[in-house]
């Protein structure tokens, strides 16, 4: 249970970081513009992150399993900053 509630604020955190900066990068418009609705959903996001890390059976598969989500955010919004022009 300890295991699981670690996992998911420490690598919760990143992983909402990353999911806040990829919505406010993609999403239509000027970064300035949709940064402050996105920022506002962070705490809601990181929390149901925390939650859902009770779904998981065992505490290793939670660090497992949120590690690899945190590895796929970063490269998407990696590839997104470097991959799309004029953004």
């Amino acid at each position: 249970m300890l295991a699981k509630t670690f996992a998911g604020i420490l690598l919760g955190l990143p992983l909402c970081m990353a999911i806040v900066g990829l919505g406010a990068y993609l999403w239509p418009g000027s970064t300035e513009s949709v940064l402050i609705p996105w920022l506002a959903g962070f705490f809601p996001l990181w929390t149901v992150v925390i939650a859902a890390t009770y779904m998981f059976r065992t505490g290793v598969r939670a660090w497992a399993w949120l590690a690899i989500a945190n590895v796929g955010a970063f490269a998407a919004l990696f590839l997104a900053k470097h991959t799309l022009p004029g953004i």
